[in-house]
């Protein structure tokens, strides 16, 4: 249990230091080494993902790797799509949609195709997500 949550504060601190590089290579001006940030956070990534495998000593399925691939590729499509929207839009709209975007969606996803029913304290939550996305891009 102490190394699953030491592993999901790395993951949840690199992934706050990715979305920072985002914004900082955007408000420095250098949109045009887009790619080269790309490649940058996703090589980083690779390197986790090593040092991850490497701790469970190599004992991966190939269902799981496929996963992580296809994560992996997520991610990727993810970043890139970040940094192209900063090209035409400001971060202090981008941001909190990416932020809090997914939270809306998956509990859309979850009650729309999933057949979930959200209690009114995760319905409350939602909604509280929806409101801040708004708050954060108007003010």
């Amino acid at each position: 249990m102490r190394a699953a949550l030491l592993w999901l504060t790395l993951g949840f601190v690199g992934n706050g230091f990715a979305q920072f590089f985002q914004k900082h290579l955007h408000a420095s001006g250098l949109g045009g080494y887009q790619s080269s940030a790309l490649i940058l956070m996703n090589a980083t990534a690779a390197l986790f993902m090593l040092l991850l495998v490497l701790t469970f000593k190599g004992r991966v399925t190939r269902r799981e790797l496929l996963f992580g691939l296809w994560v992996g590729l997520c991610s990727y499509l993810g970043s890139f799509a970040v940094l192209r929207a900063l090209g035409f839009m400001p971060a202090y709209v981008v941001f909190p949609l990416i932020v809090g975007g997914p939270i809306v969606m998956v509990a859309l996803y979850a009650a729309i195709f999933g057949g979930e029913r959200l209690s009114r304290t995760a319905l409350c939550g939602v909604l509280c997500g929806i409101i801040s996305i708004l708050l954060l891009t108007v003010g």
